[in-house]
C-alpha cells in the first residue's frame, strides 16, 4: 500500500436534517484516525465520538469512504472531516527477525499521514520567525490578546487603510504606548472626580480618546490619543503576519531531500529558512537510506519454449521508482535490444538458470527487462545495457531451460513458482545424499522447494523419519528440519506428505531417510518452489 494522495481533510459539509452519509477523500488505516467535526449554527466546533456518534467506512481505501452520522446534522449545521493519526510509534522490528515488507511500509504509511495532519494543522497556524527575542514575542502576544476584545473597533481598520505605509517610519514610537495610554486612563479618572474639571477639560479629554490616527493632542508634548496608538499596534501587527504568510507560501518546493534537510525546515549558517518537501521525496529518501527495495506486481509467465510476459507492476529499487503499465512480452532466444529481446549477452543455453531482473533508462525512468545467467545483481554484461542502470533488489523472476535450451513450462503465483512434477528418488531402502539436487529447481539463489513424500515401512520398534535441510552429515542433528515423522506400534504402515525444504545457494540440499524396522519403498517427487528472497510483496 501507499499514500499517492496529500489530500489530508474533507469539507465543510452543510447540513440539511436529511443526509447522514458525508465522504472522505484520503485514506485512513483505522476508523480511529478520522476526526469528525460539527460546527453548529452559532459557529461553535463539536468534536463527536467514534461508534457513539458516527462510524466509518472505506477503511484502507486510497480513495478513503464516508462517515455516517446519526441522526443526520440538523440544518443550519456543517461537518468537516480531518486526518487523525495518533502521534505514537508502535511497529516493533526486532534483531534478525523475520522481515514483513507490508509491516514496514504500514509504518512508513503513517508517519507521511502524521506529516499530512501537521501540515494540515500549520497551515490554520500564523507563526513567527525564529530570529524575534521571547521579550518581543511576549508583548506581540499580549497585545494581540488586548485586541481580541476590540472586535467592534477592529472594522474601522479597512477605513484608514492608507496609513500602514506610514507605520514602520515611526515603529519606534510604539514602546511609548504603554506609557500614554496610562495617561490617558489617568486624564479620564481625574476628569470623573471632578465635575467641573471635567466640563472644563472635556475637549481634551475627547481628544485623548478619539482623536484620529497622527491628530496630535492640543496643547505642549506631542502626545497622541490611545486611538491613535492602537492603529500603529494593529498595522505592526498586520506586517508580522502578513510577513510570515509570504515566507510560507513563497518557499520554493524540494524536488529532492538530502541529508542536510529536516523535513519542512533545514538549518543553514545563517539562520533557518523554511523549505517545502514533497511526501513522495520523503518516502524516495527513507526507501534509499535503510535499502527497502519492493515490488508489486512484475510477474513473469510462460507463454512458449523461447518467450515469456512478465505482468504489469511497479517497484522501488535502489531508492528508484521502476513502473510498467501493460504486460511486457520478451524472446529469451533474442539479446537485449535486439526486437522484444530478453538475454543480456550469447545465445541461450541448455540446462541452466536464468534470472530476470527489472532495468531503468537513465534518461527517461522507462522500466524493461533482461535475463541473465548471473545471479549477482550487476553482474550482468553491461554491453547490452548501455544507457541503462540494474540496482540493487531488482530480480523479479527466474527461469530454467531444458536440455534442448527451451524454456521449461511454468506458472508463477506470487513468488511461488509451479513445474512439471518430477520424481527425483525412488528407492527401496534407507538414504543419505548431502548434495541432493532437484532438477526443476534453481541454482544460484536458494528457494523453498516444494516435495512430495510417499513412504511404506516396515517399523516395528519406533519412528520413521525424512530429514532435510542446508545442513551436512556432521551437524545435521543441529539444522536439519524434521519433515516427516510418524510412531507406529508394529506392522508395515504407508505415510504420504508434502513438505518446502530450504536448498543452498548452489541449489543443494542435505536429504535422509531412515526407519528402526527398515524402508520397504520411498518415492520422493518435485512440484515447485517458492523465490523467497525475491522482494515482492505479497510474495
Amino acid at each position: 500500500m501507499t499514500i499517492s494522495s496529500e489530500i489530508n481533510r474533507s469539507g465543510p459539509y452543510n447540513g440539511d436534517g436529511i443526509a447522514t452519509a458525508f465522504e472522505y477523500k484520503f485514506k485512513i488505516l483505522e476508523p480511529r484516525h478520522l476526526q469528525v467535526i460539527r460546527t453548529d449554527a452559532s459557529g461553535t466546533d463539536s468534536i463527536l465520538v467514534l461508534d457513539a456518534d458516527y462510524t466509518v467506512t472505506g477503511i484502507g481505501n486510497d480513495g478513503g469512504g464516508s462517515a455516517v452520522i446519526i441522526p443526520a446534522p440538523a440544518n443550519g449545521t456543517k461537518i468537516t472531516l480531518l486526518l487523525d493519526v495518533p502521534f505514537t510509534q508502535e511497529t516493533d522490528l526486532e534483531n534478525q527477525g523475520a522481515y514483513y515488507a507490508e509491516t514496514v511500509e504500514q509504518a512508513l504509511d503513517l508517519v507521511v499521514m502524521r506529516l499530512q495532519q501537521l501540515k494540515e494543522r500549520a497551515a490554520r497556524a500564523v507563526t513567527i520567525p525564529p530570529s524575534f527575542d521571547s521579550a518581543t514575542i511576549d508583548k506581540l502576544i499580549a497585545d494581540v490578546l488586548t485586541l481580541s476584545d476590540k472586535g467592534d473597533a477592529l472594522e474601522a481598520v479597512a477605513a484608514v487603510s492608507q496609513y500602514l505605509e506610514t507605520v514602520a517610519d515611526i515603529a519606534d514610537d510604539i514602546p511609548d504606548v504603554a506609557g500614554l495610554t496610562q495617561t490617558a486612563q489617568q486624564k479620564a479618572a481625574e476628569a470623573a472626580q471632578s465635575a467641573t474639571s471635567a466640563n472644563a477639560s472635556s475637549s481634551l479629554a475627547t481628544a485623548y480618546a478619539t482623536n484620529p490616527e497622527d491628530v496630535a493632542i492640543p496643547g505642549p508634548g506631542g502626545l497622541f490619543s490611545a486611538f491613535h496608538w492602537y492603529r500603529k499596534t494593529l498595522a505592526i501587527y498586520n506586517d508580522v503576519a502578513n510577513t510570515l504568510a509570504g515566507w510560507l507560501h513563497g518557499a520554493a518546493a524540494k524536488t529532492d531531500i538530502v541529508d542536510g534537510d529536516e523535513f519542512a525546515i533545514a538549518d543553514s549558517a545563517t539562520g533557518w529558512g523554511l523549505k517545502k518537501v514533497l511526501a513522495g521525496s520523503i518516502v524516495k529518501y527513507v526507501a534509499s537510506a535503510l535499502g527497502l527495495d519492493f515490488m508489486v506486481g512484475f510477474i513473469p509467465a510462460w507463454v512458449s519454449a523461447t518467450s515469456i510476459t512478465i505482468g504489469l507492476g511497479v517497484g522501488f529499487f535502489g531508492g528508484k521508482r521502476h513502473v510498467t503499465t501493460v504486460d511486457t512480452t520478451r524472446q529469451l532466444s533474442a539479446t537485449f535490444g535486439t526486437g522484444t529481446g530478453l538475454l543480456d549477452t550469447g545465445v541461450v543455453q541448455a540446462s541452466k538458470t536464468y534470472f530476470i531482473y527489472a532495468i531503468r533508462k537513465m534518461t527517461t525512468g522507462e522500466t524493461d527487462f533482461v535475463a541473465s545467467l548471473s545471479a549477482a545483481e550487476g553482474g550482468v554484461s553491461p554491453t547490452n545495457l548501455t544507457g541503462w542502470e540494474l540496482l540493487p533488489g531488482s530480480r523479479v523472476g527466474i527461469l530454467l531451460t531444458n536440455a534442448s535450451a527451451q524454456i521449461y513450462r511454468f506458472k508463477q503465483t506470487g513468488n511461488f513458482v509451479q513445474t512439471i512434477a518430477s520424481t527425483e528418488i525412488n528407492t527401496s531402502g534407507a538414504f543419505t545424499n548431502d548434495n541432493m539436487r532437484f532438477a526443476f529447481w534453481p541454482v544460484g539463489v536458494p528457494v523453498l522447494g516444494r516435495a512430495n513424500s510417499n513412504i511404506v515401512a516396515n517399523s516395528t520398534n519406533g519412528v520413521i523419519t525424512l530429514k532435510g535441510g542446508v545442513a551436512t552429515a556432521a551437524d545435521a542433528v543441529g539444522e536439519n528440519e524434521l519433515l516427516v515423522q510418524a510412531n507406529n506400534g508394529t506392522g508395515t504402515i504407508a505415510i504420504g506428505d508434502t513438505w518446502d525444504i530450504r536448498t543452498r545457494a548452489d541449489g543443494t540440499f542435505r536429504l535422509a531417510g531412515s526407519s528402526p524396522g527398515g524402508l520397504i519403498n520411498i518415492s520422493i517427487s518435485s512440484s515447485g518452489w517458492t523465490d523467497y528472497t525475491c522482494k515482492r510483496l505479497w510474495g
